[in-house]
């Protein structure tokens, strides 16, 4: 059953579309190939949430929760 992450809920505040509208304003997405600006920003928005002190421990509490990525 599907069910809404906490994470999800604290996403649905942030407007996708007006995000875009920045990057594109500001042309931050210029040298980007992989890692657009608005995964950078979904990471970002969870080390802080989830309080995690490196990029390791971000990575697994990330990657603790791999059933739910495809809801980001």
């Amino acid at each position: 059953m599907y069910s809404i992450t906490t994470f999800q809920e604290l996403m649905k505040g942030l407007p996708r579309a007006a995000f875009d509208q920045a990057v594109a304003r500001h042309n931050a997405a210029k040298y980007t190939k992989h890692f657009k600006p608005w995964n950078h920003m979904t990471a970002m928005v969870y080390a802080q949430a989830s309080g995690a002190p490196s990029l390791r421990a971000l990575e697994t509490g990330f990657n603790a929760h791999a059933s739910h990525h495809y809801h980001l």
